[in-house]
């Protein structure tokens, strides 16, 4: 090249005229972008991210809670539906409790402004508000009392569905009492109604499921037959003629009908 001239293919500017290689500039360059990405997701004191985060939080319409201590179970399920709100937006562990306490109202919003007095918030877990929050609107007596609850539930009059969704209900309470799906279908089985839990044999299931299901088919067999029955009745009652007798799937007389067998084994106590 000859001296004085610029080097037409570069425009006179060259890697060698910055002191620096090449790739080392790129990196810089990324790297500095990303602090810029950063900043802007972050601010300066987090202030866009938590903002970020409110906002989807509210989108989702977070149940208020005014701290009625007369109805416990309605701070249990605005604890539930919050958690719920929390895991489906993945909100970070540090902005769940103020974005809580953000829906309390009434005499909860009170509860909480006496918490601040007395205990250090700003240091504050989830885990720690889960547990004084409970210790408030759902005590260790009424904890206890779901277990019992739990403990002595039995299908009774209702049907098969509503025992099932009882069953989960209650359950919740209890999570360390049946530790296997096996447990579970056994204490379902044993509180169903005589006339359905005798002819399931509750050995034969592993998963609560499959108790569900078996007691569902139950169920409906022995709905067409007292439907079957009444209908045969009422025609013979038309017609005057006299009344048909039938056979017990149960025991094998004629005269009644499975569910007023009086041969079925009583209720098992769990």
């Amino acid at each position: 090249m000859v001296k004085g001239k610029k080097d037409t293919r570069t425009g006179g500017a060259t890697s060698s005229t910055t002191g620096l290689p090449h790739d080392e500039e790129v990196a810089k360059l990324f790297q500095a972008l990303l602090r810029m990405a950063s900043l802007e997701l972050e601010g300066t004191n987090g202030f866009n991210r938590r903002l970020k985060f409110l906002k989807m939080f509210i989108s989702l319409s977070p149940p208020e809670y005014a701290g009625n201590l007369d109805y416990s179970l309605e701070g249990l399920e605005w604890l539930r539906r919050v958690k719920q709100c929390f895991d489906v937006l993945d909100v970070p562990g540090d902005l769940r409790v103020g974005f809580a306490v953000y829906t309390l109202t009434g005499a909860a919003s009170y509860w909480w402004d006496f918490v601040k007095r007395t205990c250090d918030v700003e240091s504050m877990n989830w885990d720690d508000f889960e547990q004084i929050f409970l210790n408030r609107y759902f005590p260790e007596t009424i904890r206890l009392a779901k277990v019992e609850e739990f403990l002595n539930l039995t299908q009774g009059e209702m049907t098969v569905s509503q025992y099932d969704s009882k069953f989960i209900e209650l359950s919740w309470h209890a999570p360390n009492l049946l530790t296997s799906d096996k447990d579970r279908a056994g204490k379902f089985l044993r509180g169903l109604r005589p006339s359905i839990g005798m002819s399931i044999p509750s050995f034969m299931y592993n998963t609560y499921h499959e108790a569900v299901a078996a007691a569902l088919k139950v169920e409906q067999i022995e709905i067409i037959e007292y439907q079957c029955v009444q209908e045969s009745f009422e025609g013979a009652s038309g017609r005057g003629g006299k009344r048909q007798r039938y056979t017990c799937h149960n025991c094998g007389e004629p005269g009644h009908i499975r569910p007023h067998c009086p041969y079925n084994p009583s209720s098992s106590s769990l």
